[in-house]
């Protein structure tokens, strides 16, 4: 097989046995197979070009899915996506947290009707690109990114192949933040839904109040928790 470049997050060495992690290889499959083959939780992607590898890895080399533990010299911003099928479109909240207090709140509707089929998904991915807007707006250079949506991360990095007009359209913008923005670092997280994130429960709900629908009440008692706006 022709000469790929690919990226092992996990595997091992098949010489010594040792793990490897993070590792960049720009070989042939049958010579970076044996880093994976048979390795439990191996984990591995390929590109087709050094440059595609690199960024796949400075964006996921630390991606992880705990939702405890914020690390305090980043921008948190927590993005949730909501639908109103009365209206026919979709909105999106967000949620910026920095040194464990809300410092930015946002939301808004959708414009692109091609996004429209995405349903609430389609807000989740405009809420992070208004993430990345505000940390470069601000001077921020180092961003993590909450969502319950995994291709919030998955397109931006290009993980997941893009096989709709709206996923084509959020990688490029992804890829030219990314090339345009070197000095900000930054990283996905995915966390679950309603599992108790006060800011994923406000993010949720500011979703929801841009398409004109009612948060659920744990919205409420976040927003007087943290001292955020509800109207």
């Amino acid at each position: 097989m022709a000469k790929k470049v690919y990226v092992i997050k996990k595997g091992a060495d098949p010489k010594t046995g040792d793990p490897v992690e993070n590792l960049i290889l720009e070989k042939p499959w049958s010579e970076v197979e044996p880093f994976v083959k048979g390795v439990a939780g191996a984990i591995y992607k390929g590109f087709k070009t050094r440059e595609e590898a690199e960024c796949y890895l400075s964006l996921n080399g630390g991606e992880g899915d705990s939702e405890t533990g914020l690390e305090p010299e980043a921008l948190h911003c927590f993005v949730d996506g909501s639908y109103n099928k009365e209206i026919q479109n979709y909105g999106y909240g967000l949620v910026c947290v920095k040194d464990g207090k809300v410092v930015h709140t946002d939301r808004g509707v959708g414009k692109n009707s091609l996004a429209v089929g995405m349903l609430q998904v389609g807000g989740e991915l405009l809420g992070a690109m208004k993430a990345l807007l505000y940390a470069k707006k601000t001077g921020e250079s180092f961003v993590v990114i909450h969502h319950d949506y995994e291709g919030v991360g998955k397109h931006a990095t290009g993980e997941w192949s893009r096989k709709t007009d709206h996923s084509k359209t959020y990688y490029e913008w992804m890829q030219r933040f990314f090339r345009e923005n070197p000095t900000i670092r930054v990283k996905f997280r995915k966390v679950t839904a309603h599992s108790g994130n006060d800011f994923n429960e406000l993010a949720d709900g500011y979703a929801k109040l841009a398409v004109w629908l009612k948060p659920a009440p744990v919205f409420y008692r976040m927003a007087e928790k943290h001292q955020t706006p509800v109207i």
